[in-house]
C-alpha cells in the first residue's frame, strides 16, 4: 500500500531529475565559458540569500510567477493549453493602473480593493475569450491565447504611450498610482511586497479547490475527457470556461499586485517573460498548485541569481533562458510520454 511519502516521492521524481539534468548540463556550459564555474553557480543559486535586499527581490520575483503558474494549473487541469499568461498579466496591470489613477480621489480603503478587483477581472475576461472559443467553436486555444497576447500588448503599449503616460518620466510608463494604496511590505523583509503572502495562500486554496471540492473534480473530469464528462452529467463546458476565467484572473491579479506592490506604475516592459516562465513553473510542477509555488521560488532564484552571476563573473544572464528552454523540453517530453501511456 502506497504511503503519502511514497506518493510524494513518485510525483517529484521526474521534475527533480529534469532539474538536476538541466543544472548539470548548464554547469558544463558555464565551465566552458568561465574559469570560475563554481562561483558562477553559487551566485546563480544562492546569492538571493546574501542580504535582506536580495531576498526581498527574490520574493517579489516569485509572486507573479506563482500566480501565473497557478492560473496555468487551472487551465491545464481543464484540458486547456493556456499560453496567454503574458497578455492576462498585462491586462491586469494596466487596468489596475488606470483605475488607481482615475480614482485617486477615493479613500484608500475603497480604491485599493477596487483596483485589485479590476485587475483580476481584466485578466479573467482575457482568459474567458479563448475558453468560450474552445468550448463553443472548437478554436485551438494555443492560437487564440498567443494572438490575445499580441493584442493586449499592443493595447497596453498604446495606453502607456498615449493615454496614461507620465510626461515627466522617460519611456512608456504611466503616472504613479497613489501611495496610499501601495501594498504594505512583509514585516521582517522591508522591501518585499506582501503580495507574496497572497500568492502563497492562493496556492493552498487552489489545491483545496481542485482536489477537495466537487467543482474541482468536475474540472479535472472535463479536462480528462470532455464528452465523457458531459455524458455522465458533468457541466463540462461551463467548468472549462470557469477554469479559464480563474486562470486569467490569477494572471491579472499578478499584474495588479506588481503595480501596487513593486512598480507603483505601469511600465510597458516590466515583465521579463513572466507568462512563459510561469508556464514553465506549472509544467515543472506537473500542474500541481503546491508544486507550482515551489518551482516559482526555484525560477525566481535563478532569474535573480543570473543577474548576480553576470556581475561577478563573465557568464551572461541569458544562460537562464537556455536552461528554461531545456527544462521545458524535458518536461514536455515527459508529459507527452505520460499521456501516450495513459
Amino acid at each position: 500500500m502506497a504511503t503519502p511519502l511514497s506518493n510524494f516521492l513518485r510525483v517529484i521524481r521526474a521534475p527533480l531529475a529534469a532539474i538536476l539534468l538541466t543544472l548539470a548540463l548548464g554547469f558544463l556550459l558555464v565551465a566552458s565559458i568561465t574559469d570560475e564555474p563554481v562561483r558562477a553557480y553559487r551566485d546563480l543559486l544562492l546569492a538571493n540569500f546574501d542580504s535582506l535586499g536580495n531576498f526581498a527581490l527574490f520574493l517579489n520575483r516569485a509572486t507573479p510567477l506563482t500566480l501565473i503558474a497557478l492560473g496555468v494549473v487551472f487551465s491545464f487541469r481543464a484540458g486547456i493549453f493556456n499560453v496567454g499568461g503574458e497578455g492576462q498579466l498585462y491586462a491586469g496591470a494596466v487596468t489596475t493602473t488606470v483605475v488607481a489613477i482615475a480614482g485617486a480621489s477615493l479613500p484608500a480603503f475603497v480604491l485599493m480593493p477596487l483596483a485589485i478587483i479590476a485587475g483580476f477581472l481584466a485578466g479573467a475576461v482575457v482568459g474567458w475569450i479563448p475558453g468560450v472559443l474552445k468550448v463553443r467553436l472548437a478554436v485551438d486555444e494555443v492560437v487564440t491565447t498567443l494572438m490575445l497576447n499580441i493584442i493586449i500588448l499592443l493595447i497596453t503599449s498604446w495606453l502607456a504611450n498615449q493615454v496614461i503616460r507620465d510626461t515627466t518620466a522617460y519611456g512608456a510608463v504611466s503616472w504613479m498610482v497613489p501611495n496610499s494604496i501601495w501594498l504594505p511590505p512583509l514585516p521582517f523583509v522591508p522591501r518585499a511586497t506582501s503580495g507574496f503572502l497572497v500568492a502563497a495562500v492562493l496556492a493552498v486554496v487552489s489545491w483545496i479547490v481542485l482536489f477537495r471540492t466537487q467543482w474541482g473534480a468536475e474540472v479535472r473530469a472535463a479536462g480528462t475527457n470532455l464528452r465523457f464528462a458531459e455524458a455522465t452529467g458533468v457541466p463540462a463546458a461551463r467548468r472549462v470556461i470557469s477554469a479559464m476565467v480563474i486562470a486569467g484572473g490569477l494572471a491579472g491579479l499578478a499584474g495588479a499586485l506588481y503595480v501596487l506592490g513593486v512598480g507603483h506604475r505601469f511600465e510597458q516592459n516590466f515583465s521579463p517573460s513572466y507568462g512563459l516562465v510561469g508556464l514553465t513553473c506549472a509544467l515543472l510542477a506537473r500542474v500541481h498548485p503546491i508544486g507550482s509555488l515551489a518551482t516559482a521560488l526555484f525560477y525566481a532564484a535563478m532569474l535573480n541569481g543570473a543577474a548576480y552571476m553576470q556581475i561577478s563573473t563573465d557568464v551572461p544572464r541569458s544562460l537562464v533562458n537556455l536552461l528554461t528552454g531545456l527544462l521545458v523540453l524535458l518536461m514536455t517530453a515527459r508529459l507527452r510520454r505520460a499521456a501516450q501511456a495513459a
